[in-house]
């Protein structure tokens, strides 16, 4: 028999889901940007879904309201990047969320000023928004690790990697940039459902499958100079994403598929399967 979380998901999703997703879709449309456009909303939305599960079997009381912020919330935390790839896109995403709701004469909910206040400090990784040991439900805590959590595993790596190309960092930093920005995330979920090992065991393999890719990038990066034509390793997966899918602008589904071809390198290949199998 459905709980009464599932009652309110399922009301909430029927009422917010497809104007949200669609809203986003639109917004991303003018801009090739896989790595964060509406697929990686609804993504973090699952997340997010999943965390309110574990929040009700610890005892925080939820409202319809609770959901229906939090819903809102994922659906616009990155949508700033379609004009901007800063750090700081978290005041466009708030922008793009009030003028929504202004063009659409859909009246606010309650305390909608705590959903623009997520959405743009949503990227804030000193974690210092707010207590992890409050019981109350918090929807910056819960916005920021389900966005985490799609930071993790293959598809994890990717997003890094095509959004630290977009800004132009260094190859040379890139690694130890990744690496320091994964391991902040990851720790303040862990110690945040600490209460959870199921939860923290089920995305510690997600969290080393990503660290892992970077880990090899810098250990390659020692051992031969880049070279901006190879696409052998994990360099050929830096270069790929590079050239294949930012360069040529390629829908993600048709570059994994190029990429998975069989006279390409190992490495890349079975980067690009698992990349497959988890957007599957």
């Amino acid at each position: 028999m459905p709980s009464n979380l599932d009652k309110l998901i399922r009301q909430v999703e029927e009422d917010w889901i497809e104007p949200l997703y669609a809203q986003c879709a639109r917004q991303f449309s003018r801009v090739h940007l896989p790595s964060h456009d509406e697929t990686h909303h609804l993504r973090v939305w699952n997340y997010a879904k999943m965390l309110l599960y574990h929040a009700d079997m610890q005892g925080i009381p939820l409202s319809e309201k609770d959901i229906e912020r939090l819903i809102i919330a994922v659906f616009f935390h990155d949508q700033g990047m379609s004009e901007t790839f800063s750090k700081e896109h978290g005041k466009i995403s708030r922008h793009i969320c009030k003028a929504f709701f202004q063009a659409s004469n859909i009246t606010p909910l309650a305390r909608f000023d705590s959903v623009l206040q997520a959405i743009e400090n949503h990227d804030q990784k000193d974690y210092q928004f707010s207590n992890s040991k409050d019981h109350d439900f918090d929807i910056q805590k819960y916005l920021n690790i389900a966005d985490d959590l799609d930071a993790l595993g293959i598809i994890g790596a990717y997003r890094y990697l095509e959004i630290y190309l977009l800004r132009k960092i260094k190859i040379e930093l890139l690694p130890e940039a990744v690496l320091n920005n994964i391991s902040l995330r990851y720790k303040y979920f862990s110690e945040t459902f600490a209460s959870a090992p199921s939860l923290g065991k089920a995305h510690y393999q997600r969290y080393i499958e990503a660290r892992n890719y970077f880990k090899d990038l810098s250990m390659q990066l020692k051992l031969v100079e880049y070279d901006p034509n190879s696409y052998q390793g994990p360099l050929g997966v830096f270069n790929y994403v590079r050239d294949k899918i930012i360069g040529d602008k390629r829908i993600l589904q048709e570059a994994i598929i190029l990429a998975t071809s069989s006279d390409n390198d190992f490495y890349v290949r079975h980067f690009f399967e698992r990349l497959g199998k988890e957007l599957s």
